[in-house]
């Protein structure tokens, strides 16, 4: 089985690059964003050696990148914006290049299973279990946000706009955009509905909320084929860290480990710490000095009075019986 891991990078000087950057697409972000590339992708090569692994881009790379892309086992591909471009007044406009790469690269063929992953995203153990998993249907992050939670509201209502009868009884769930896993077929029937989509929303004059993503599209797509393609839940694989404000603590590093952590607000702190790191050494670190340089802290849960006390006295109980 041939496989084939991919992240999607698209430039279009003046354009909004994220909301955590809160910044226009430059040089400065452009070398920023490849910095986080090769550490996404470096990463997965890595940990991955028998796999294809790409870096699909709309412009010719900056000086020395190539070679450098090219030295860590990853192909660099130019591959033309061409479908899912929304007008720029769209802030999320540049992030549907991923869904422009994917559909060609499926519908190309040349591979068993494909993997579309984010920038801003580390790998810090094989894929070897996803790849079987990923055999039975197509692979997604569902984020557990509640029916009213704003993000999730935003699909649902674009869902309420291009498709009025299926959202009448269809549930919408809101998966993220940083990771979509699949084998080929079950990817080709999920794009041609994405394309379905767009083109729905093109027809209205792009109707649609000031805040749509490739991630509505993802969801909508997902709901509409529940029928046809079984989704699978992505979180024994990916974990979206918030290393700033909003912050989840998790065992995911070490007890119960997923293999890709997705860190949003370190693409201009600990993924250049990072990249400076492999450029120094060639390698990457172990996952303990990993997860210190993203500023992810290590879960250590907190033991009330009677929990505390349950243990001491069970490991008294212990001993008076070994004596």
């Amino acid at each position: 089985m041939k496989n084939l891991i991919v992240s999607a990078f698209a430039f279009k000087e003046g354009l909004m690059t994220s909301i955590q950057l809160n910044k226009p697409a430059d040089s400065t972000t452009t070398e920023m964003y490849l910095k986080n590339l090769m550490v996404s992708l470096a990463s997965a090569k890595t940990l991955n050696p028998d796999d294809d692994v790409c870096l699909c881009t709309n412009i010719e790379l900056p000086g020395e990148w190539d070679a450098r892309f090219k030295k860590a086992g990853i192909t660099v591909l130019k591959r033309e914006f061409d479908s899912f471009v929304l007008p720029d007044k769209f802030q999320w406009s540049l992030a549907f290049y991923k869904m422009c790469v994917l559909n060609g690269l499926v519908k190309e063929g040349g591979y068993d299973r494909y993997l579309l992953l984010d920038a801003d995203t580390y790998t810090t153990h094989d894929y070897k279990d996803l790849w079987s998993e990923a055999d039975k249907g197509i692979v997604l992050y569902p984020l557990g946000h509640t029916y009213s939670h704003p993000d999730r509201d935003v699909i649902r209502r674009d869902f309420e706009r291009l498709c009025p009868e299926e959202a009448k009884v269809l549930p919408i769930t809101h998966y993220g955009g940083e990771f979509v896993c699949g084998p080929k077929e079950a990817l080709i029937r999920f794009m041609d509905v994405c394309l379905d989509l767009f083109a729905k929303a093109s027809g209205n004059n792009f109707d649609v909320e000031a805040t749509i993503g490739d991630e509505s599209l993802w969801s909508i797509a997902a709901a509409l084929l529940y029928k046809e393609i079984p989704v699978i839940p992505a979180t024994p694989y990916i974990f979206r860290f918030w290393t700033e404000d909003f912050y989840l603590v998790s065992t995911v590093t070490v007890s119960n480990p997923v293999s890709i952590w997705h860190l949003p607000a370190e693409k201009d702190k600990g993924f250049i710490r990072m990249y400076n790191a492999y450029v120094k050494t060639g390698r990457f670190p172990d996952v303990d000095t990993a997860a210190r340089n993203f500023g992810i802290v290590k879960a250590k849960r907190p033991f009330n009075a009677i929990t505390l006390s349950n243990k001491i006295n069970g490991k008294i109980d212990s001993w008076k019986k070994k004596k």
